[in-house]
């Protein structure tokens, strides 16, 4: 581990990491990331999921905003929750965004993207209710998404419960992305398509050179595809022990319990020495 005399930062995944499948987090668990920050550690929540939906979860974090930053859209927008503003973006084209969905159209798959403040889609449809019930996002429903922008999007998503139809579309998509756009998984029923200079890896190599933390002093975790990229980045990479198999394969160290039962709280106690 490194040296416990220097700052360092604890990056986290939201769902299925940090909160219980409640969408909780656990009193263990709270316990330690306060008292991370109250040495002056940095922790930052990063997630898949748009920043209003962010800070949404954040305020039934019994967190103190101190120390604390928050990136959403998997690395799209890095916000200082201390200072309440946004330190860095990465959007989509107006183009790249039409494309995509697009495709998903063509391909029978519920695909939208977003304002800062709404999802925007063709139709209300069973996926995007599905997908409300834990983004409290409102939608806006159009049939013209571009012009309904008031900036280029941060990201889009295609949803479906039948995986091998995202599978699909991530690789009709491949040639068309290599270069500006990345297609991952945040979980088996989303497809995240983001900018090729986002991603969460990105999102934590520019948040540890800003706030001048050694990447030997980051740690990060998480549970699915659209972690895997921090992790790799991190001086220590964490995979919930109810990850998906690929994260677990490149990860340093797998969770001796999982998000249910404070899976992260041993491994922030070693590395914080708390």
């Amino acid at each position: 581990m490194a040296d416990r005399m220097e700052k360092k930062i604890f990056f986290t995944d939201l769902d299925g990491t940090l909160l219980n499948d409640k969408k909780e987090i656990t009193p263990k668990t709270r316990e330690i990331l306060g008292k991370i920050t109250e040495a002056g550690h940095y922790l930052v929540f990063i997630s898949g999921r748009p920043m209003m939906s962010v800070m949404e979860a954040r305020e039934g974090l019994p967190v103190s905003d101190k120390n604390l930053y928050l990136i959403a859209s998997n690395g799209g927008v890095i916000f200082d929750a201390e200072k309440k503003q946004i330190l860095k973006e990465n959007r989509l084209t107006y183009e790249q965004t039409e494309y995509v969905l697009k495709y998903c159209e063509q391909q029978g798959v519920h695909s939208h993207t977003y304002t800062d403040n709404a999802i925007v889609s063709k139709r209300q449809t069973e996926e995007l209710n599905f997908y409300q019930k834990t983004i409290h996002m409102p939608s806006i429903i159009t049939d013209n998404i571009i012009e309904s922008l008031d900036k280029p999007p941060l990201k889009c998503i295609a949803i479906s419960v039948e995986k091998e139809k995202l599978d699909a579309i991530k690789e009709g998509l491949s040639d068309w992305a290599k270069g500006q756009v990345q297609l991952m998984f945040s979980n088996d029923k989303l497809l995240e398509m983001i900018p090729i200079s986002s991603g969460k890896g990105t999102a934590l190599k520019w948040l540890s050179e800003y706030l001048g933390v050694n990447i030997e002093n980051t740690m990060a975790a998480g549970d699915m595809e659209n972690d895997i990229s921090m992790l790799g980045v991190a001086g220590v990479g964490v995979a919930m022990l109810n990850g998906a198999p690929k994260v677990k394969e490149i990860a340093d160290i797998v969770t001796p319990f999982d998000n249910n039962n404070d899976g992260l709280v041993s491994i922030i106690e070693e590395f914080f020495g708390c």
